[in-house]
Protein backbone atom coordinates (compact mmCIF):
# COMPACT_ATOMS: atom_id res chain seq x y z
CA UNK A 1 0.00 0.00 0.00
CA UNK A 2 2.77 2.21 0.92
CA UNK A 3 4.25 1.77 -2.23
CA UNK A 4 1.09 2.60 -4.35
CA UNK A 5 0.71 5.58 -2.65
CA UNK A 6 4.36 6.50 -3.01
CA UNK A 7 3.90 6.19 -6.75
CA UNK A 8 0.51 7.88 -6.92
CA UNK A 9 2.44 11.06 -5.49
CA UNK A 10 5.61 10.57 -7.67
CA UNK A 11 3.07 10.10 -10.65
CA UNK A 12 1.39 13.75 -9.04
CA UNK A 13 4.20 15.50 -8.87
CA UNK A 14 5.77 14.74 -12.39
CA UNK A 15 2.34 16.11 -13.53
CA UNK A 16 3.04 19.54 -11.60
CA UNK A 17 6.67 19.44 -12.91
CA UNK A 18 5.17 19.14 -16.67
CA UNK A 19 2.89 21.54 -16.52
CA UNK A 20 5.27 24.11 -14.66
CA UNK A 21 7.57 23.70 -17.57
CA UNK A 22 4.96 24.13 -19.93
CA UNK A 23 3.87 27.17 -18.42
CA UNK A 24 7.62 28.75 -18.54
CA UNK A 25 8.61 27.97 -21.79
CA UNK A 26 6.59 30.63 -22.77
CA UNK A 27 7.84 33.32 -20.85
CA UNK A 28 10.55 35.48 -22.79
CA UNK A 29 12.98 36.69 -19.81
CA UNK A 30 13.50 39.78 -19.90
CA UNK A 31 17.43 40.43 -19.59
CA UNK A 32 17.39 39.10 -23.24
CA UNK A 33 17.55 42.56 -25.09
CA UNK A 34 17.78 41.20 -28.35
CA UNK A 35 14.41 40.91 -28.29
CA UNK A 36 11.01 43.14 -27.79
CA UNK A 37 7.85 42.38 -27.83
CA UNK A 38 5.58 45.21 -29.98
CA UNK A 39 1.73 45.23 -29.98
CA UNK A 40 0.59 44.44 -33.62
CA UNK A 41 -2.60 46.58 -33.33
CA UNK A 42 -5.28 47.70 -35.77
CA UNK A 43 -7.61 50.04 -34.80
CA UNK A 44 -11.42 51.21 -36.39
CA UNK A 45 -14.66 52.42 -35.53
CA UNK A 46 -15.49 49.03 -34.29
CA UNK A 47 -13.93 47.54 -31.22
CA UNK A 48 -9.42 47.49 -31.71
CA UNK A 49 -7.77 44.00 -31.54
CA UNK A 50 -4.25 43.67 -29.82
CA UNK A 51 -1.73 40.61 -29.77
CA UNK A 52 1.48 40.78 -28.53
CA UNK A 53 4.58 39.17 -30.52
CA UNK A 54 8.41 38.96 -29.90
CA UNK A 55 10.65 40.29 -32.20
CA UNK A 56 14.59 39.07 -32.69
CA UNK A 57 16.78 41.92 -33.01
CA UNK A 58 17.97 39.97 -36.89
CA UNK A 59 14.42 41.68 -37.98
CA UNK A 60 13.47 45.36 -38.85
CA UNK A 61 10.36 46.32 -37.87
CA UNK A 62 8.07 48.48 -40.10
CA UNK A 63 5.59 50.53 -38.23
CA UNK A 64 2.58 51.87 -40.55
CA UNK A 65 0.40 54.35 -38.84
CA UNK A 66 -2.64 55.38 -41.00
CA UNK A 67 -5.19 58.14 -39.92
CA UNK A 68 -7.97 57.79 -42.62
CA UNK A 69 -11.15 59.80 -42.39
CA UNK A 70 -13.39 57.28 -43.84
CA UNK A 71 -16.66 58.52 -42.77
CA UNK A 72 -16.76 61.70 -44.17
CA UNK A 73 -19.85 61.64 -47.02
CA UNK A 74 -17.75 63.59 -49.38
CA UNK A 75 -14.28 62.09 -49.67
CA UNK A 76 -14.33 58.50 -47.75
CA UNK A 77 -14.46 56.54 -50.89
CA UNK A 78 -11.49 58.13 -51.69
CA UNK A 79 -9.82 57.94 -47.88
CA UNK A 80 -10.84 54.06 -48.02
CA UNK A 81 -8.86 53.15 -50.85
CA UNK A 82 -5.74 55.29 -49.71
CA UNK A 83 -6.08 53.11 -46.62
CA UNK A 84 -6.19 49.98 -48.45
CA UNK A 85 -3.62 50.68 -50.58
CA UNK A 86 -1.29 51.98 -48.44
CA UNK A 87 -1.92 48.60 -45.90
CA UNK A 88 -1.24 46.04 -48.97
CA UNK A 89 1.81 47.74 -50.15
CA UNK A 90 3.75 47.67 -46.82
CA UNK A 91 2.48 44.08 -46.41
CA UNK A 92 3.74 43.11 -49.66
CA UNK A 93 7.09 44.90 -48.85
CA UNK A 94 7.05 42.68 -45.66
CA UNK A 95 6.29 40.01 -47.63
CA UNK A 96 8.93 40.13 -49.84
CA UNK A 97 11.73 41.09 -47.28
CA UNK A 98 13.68 37.42 -47.05
CA UNK A 99 12.20 37.77 -43.36
CA UNK A 100 13.99 40.87 -42.47
CA UNK A 101 10.96 42.98 -41.84
CA UNK A 102 8.63 42.74 -39.66
CA UNK A 103 4.76 44.68 -39.85
CA UNK A 104 3.58 46.42 -36.77
CA UNK A 105 0.20 47.97 -38.30
CA UNK A 106 -1.48 50.70 -36.34
CA UNK A 107 -5.04 51.71 -38.59
CA UNK A 108 -7.65 54.45 -37.30
CA UNK A 109 -10.44 54.72 -39.30
CA UNK A 110 -14.14 55.91 -39.08
CA UNK A 111 -14.80 57.58 -35.55
CA UNK A 112 -11.44 56.75 -34.06
CA UNK A 113 -9.68 59.34 -36.16
CA UNK A 114 -9.08 62.26 -33.21
CA UNK A 115 -6.56 64.60 -32.31
CA UNK A 116 -5.48 62.68 -29.22
CA UNK A 117 -5.61 58.94 -30.88
CA UNK A 118 -3.36 59.77 -33.68
CA UNK A 119 -0.80 61.75 -31.17
CA UNK A 120 -0.65 58.95 -28.74
CA UNK A 121 -0.60 55.87 -31.61
CA UNK A 122 3.13 58.11 -32.28
CA UNK A 123 4.08 58.76 -28.26
CA UNK A 124 3.34 54.95 -27.19
CA UNK A 125 5.09 53.84 -30.02
CA UNK A 126 7.86 51.02 -28.97
CA UNK A 127 10.65 51.45 -31.40
CA UNK A 128 14.58 50.62 -31.83
CA UNK A 129 17.29 52.81 -33.23
CA UNK A 130 17.30 49.94 -36.59
CA UNK A 131 13.19 50.45 -37.23
CA UNK A 132 11.24 52.58 -39.96
CA UNK A 133 7.81 54.17 -39.07
CA UNK A 134 5.79 55.53 -42.23
CA UNK A 135 2.43 57.68 -41.14
CA UNK A 136 -0.17 58.80 -43.50
CA UNK A 137 -2.92 60.88 -42.65
CA UNK A 138 -5.81 60.89 -45.23
CA UNK A 139 -8.64 63.56 -45.05
CA UNK A 140 -9.63 66.67 -45.05
CA UNK A 141 -7.03 69.87 -43.74
CA UNK A 142 -6.81 73.13 -43.70
CA UNK A 143 -4.77 76.07 -42.27
CA UNK A 144 -5.16 79.53 -40.63
CA UNK A 145 -3.88 82.99 -42.02
CA UNK A 146 -2.28 83.03 -39.14
CA UNK A 147 -0.27 79.69 -39.75
CA UNK A 148 3.07 80.15 -40.17
CA UNK A 149 4.32 76.66 -40.83
CA UNK A 150 4.41 75.26 -44.38
CA UNK A 151 2.62 72.55 -43.31
CA UNK A 152 -1.26 71.56 -43.05
CA UNK A 153 -3.32 71.30 -40.08
CA UNK A 154 -5.04 67.72 -40.23
CA UNK A 155 -8.87 68.06 -39.28
CA UNK A 156 -8.87 65.34 -36.92
CA UNK A 157 -12.06 65.12 -34.86
CA UNK A 158 -12.87 66.99 -31.72
CA UNK A 159 -9.37 69.03 -32.89
CA UNK A 160 -7.26 69.61 -35.37
CA UNK A 161 -3.71 68.63 -35.72
CA UNK A 162 -0.98 70.51 -36.66
CA UNK A 163 1.00 68.12 -38.88
CA UNK A 164 4.25 69.66 -38.22
CA UNK A 165 3.89 68.64 -34.81
CA UNK A 166 3.40 65.19 -35.68
CA UNK A 167 6.76 65.12 -37.63
CA UNK A 168 8.83 66.52 -34.73
CA UNK A 169 7.14 63.37 -32.40
CA UNK A 170 8.48 61.10 -35.39
CA UNK A 171 12.12 63.26 -34.99
CA UNK A 172 12.44 62.23 -31.41
CA UNK A 173 12.06 58.56 -31.82
CA UNK A 174 15.32 58.80 -33.05
CA UNK A 175 14.58 55.79 -35.46
CA UNK A 176 17.29 55.09 -38.20
CA UNK A 177 13.93 55.70 -41.12
CA UNK A 178 10.99 57.51 -40.95
CA UNK A 179 8.47 58.54 -43.99
CA UNK A 180 5.51 61.27 -42.82
CA UNK A 181 2.59 62.05 -45.34
CA UNK A 182 -0.27 63.93 -44.89
CA UNK A 183 -2.64 63.73 -47.95
CA UNK A 184 -5.30 67.21 -47.17
CA UNK A 185 -5.84 70.33 -47.94
CA UNK A 186 -3.70 73.66 -47.31
CA UNK A 187 -5.83 75.78 -47.68
CA UNK A 188 -8.12 77.97 -45.14
CA UNK A 189 -10.95 76.68 -46.33
CA UNK A 190 -11.29 72.99 -47.31
CA UNK A 191 -13.09 71.91 -50.31
CA UNK A 192 -14.21 67.74 -51.55
CA UNK A 193 -11.11 66.39 -52.93
CA UNK A 194 -10.18 63.37 -54.42
CA UNK A 195 -7.79 54.53 -62.02
CA UNK A 196 -6.73 52.12 -59.75
CA UNK A 197 -4.27 50.00 -62.27
CA UNK A 198 -3.24 46.18 -61.64
CA UNK A 199 0.38 45.94 -59.75
CA UNK A 200 2.64 43.50 -59.40
CA UNK A 201 4.06 42.70 -55.55
CA UNK A 202 7.18 40.93 -56.95
CA UNK A 203 9.91 43.54 -55.44
CA UNK A 204 13.15 43.05 -55.91
CA UNK A 205 14.87 42.35 -52.55
CA UNK A 206 17.83 44.64 -53.49
CA UNK A 207 15.57 47.21 -53.95
CA UNK A 208 13.69 46.71 -50.73
CA UNK A 209 17.47 46.32 -48.58
CA UNK A 210 18.72 49.69 -49.92
CA UNK A 211 15.34 51.33 -49.21
CA UNK A 212 14.10 49.97 -46.15
CA UNK A 213 16.52 48.10 -44.53
CA UNK A 214 19.62 50.22 -44.53
CA UNK A 215 18.35 53.78 -45.37
CA UNK A 216 18.51 56.65 -42.89
CA UNK A 217 16.05 58.28 -44.65
CA UNK A 218 13.95 60.93 -42.81
CA UNK A 219 10.64 62.38 -44.96
CA UNK A 220 8.25 64.69 -44.46
CA UNK A 221 5.65 65.52 -47.12
CA UNK A 222 2.24 66.84 -47.40
CA UNK A 223 0.28 66.89 -50.67
CA UNK A 224 0.01 70.48 -51.52
CA UNK A 225 1.28 73.71 -50.96
CA UNK A 226 0.05 76.68 -48.87
CA UNK A 227 -3.12 78.04 -50.53
CA UNK A 228 -3.67 75.29 -52.38
CA UNK A 229 -6.32 72.39 -52.30
CA UNK A 230 -6.11 68.67 -52.41
CA UNK A 231 -7.60 66.48 -55.13
CA UNK A 232 -8.72 63.15 -56.20
CA UNK A 233 -11.57 60.94 -56.76
CA UNK A 234 -12.97 57.06 -55.95
CA UNK A 235 -9.61 55.68 -56.37
CA UNK A 236 -7.69 58.08 -53.62
CA UNK A 237 -6.56 60.83 -52.98
CA UNK A 238 -3.71 61.93 -56.34
CA UNK A 239 -1.21 62.20 -53.97
CA UNK A 240 -1.24 59.20 -52.47
CA UNK A 241 -1.95 57.30 -55.37
CA UNK A 242 0.85 58.55 -56.89
CA UNK A 243 3.30 58.02 -53.99
CA UNK A 244 2.24 54.38 -53.86
CA UNK A 245 2.81 53.75 -57.55
CA UNK A 246 6.20 55.95 -57.31
CA UNK A 247 6.95 53.60 -54.69
CA UNK A 248 5.94 50.20 -56.22
CA UNK A 249 8.11 51.22 -59.15
CA UNK A 250 11.39 51.94 -57.21
CA UNK A 251 10.88 48.39 -55.85
CA UNK A 252 9.58 46.46 -58.68
CA UNK A 253 12.70 47.93 -61.03
CA UNK A 254 16.41 48.32 -60.72
CA UNK A 255 17.89 51.76 -59.34
CA UNK A 256 14.91 52.76 -57.50
CA UNK A 257 15.31 55.35 -54.64
CA UNK A 258 13.79 57.74 -52.47
CA UNK A 259 14.45 60.70 -54.29
CA UNK A 260 13.08 59.72 -57.73
CA UNK A 261 9.73 58.36 -55.51
CA UNK A 262 9.69 62.33 -54.35
CA UNK A 263 10.23 63.98 -57.44
CA UNK A 264 8.20 61.73 -59.93
CA UNK A 265 5.03 61.97 -57.21
CA UNK A 266 5.39 65.71 -57.30
CA UNK A 267 5.72 65.60 -61.65
CA UNK A 268 2.77 63.48 -61.85
CA UNK A 269 0.50 65.22 -59.50
CA UNK A 270 1.20 68.59 -60.96
CA UNK A 271 0.06 66.71 -64.30
CA UNK A 272 -3.20 65.23 -62.72
CA UNK A 273 -4.10 68.78 -61.66
CA UNK A 274 -3.07 71.01 -64.36
CA UNK A 275 -0.69 72.70 -61.58
CA UNK A 276 -3.36 73.29 -59.54
CA UNK A 277 -1.97 71.00 -56.39
CA UNK A 278 1.96 70.70 -56.02
CA UNK A 279 3.26 68.29 -53.06
CA UNK A 280 5.72 69.58 -51.37
CA UNK A 281 8.33 68.07 -48.91
CA UNK A 282 11.70 67.71 -46.85
CA UNK A 283 14.30 64.63 -46.92
CA UNK A 284 17.96 64.38 -45.19
CA UNK A 285 19.52 61.38 -45.63
CA UNK A 286 19.61 58.34 -47.85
Amino acid sequence: MKNKRFCYLMTWLAAICLLAMGGHACIVPEEKSSQISYPTTTTTSRPSTTTSTIIPSSKVTLHLIVVADTNDPKIGNSVSADSRDIQSTMEAIVIRSNGRLFLNKIVFEGNSITHQNMLNAVDSLRVRANDVILFLYAGHGHRYTSTESKWPLMDTMNHPTDFSTVIEKLRRKYVRQFVALADCCNEVIDVPYRTRITRSNKFLYSNISRMFLTSTVKIAASSSKPGQFAYGDDAGGYFTSAFIENLRNALLYAGGNWEMVLQNTRKDVLEKTGNRQEPQYEKTGN
